[in-house]
């Protein structure tokens, strides 16, 4: 079943990385599909194990924000054409 990019956009970007966990654990995909979910998965723990931004820093909550948009971009990407059971 595919889901859509447009349903897809909808979704958090951490049930995005859920999305990423779930298919790297998932034999029924190529190794090669499931070595790219995990590394999703990897980028979005060390992004949200990062230092949280110091209250009143818009620059540096900024950057955070930015670096979630390009993540979730990036799995958007790699989660709409694929497969999802």
């Amino acid at each position: 079943m595919l889901i859509g990019r447009e349903n897809l956009e909808r979704l958090d970007a951490i049930i995005l990385a859920l999305m990423c966990k779930k298919m790297s654990q998932d034999e029924k995909q190529p190794e090669l599909v499931r070595e790219q979910a995990k590394k999703f998965l990897d980028e979005w723990i060390v992004l949200q194990d990062s230092e949280p931004p110091e209250k009143g820093n818009g620059k540096q909550f900024g950057a955070i924000e930015k670096q979630v948009a390009d993540i979730k971009e990036r799995m958007l990407d790699f989660l709409a054409p694929i497969a999802i059971f």
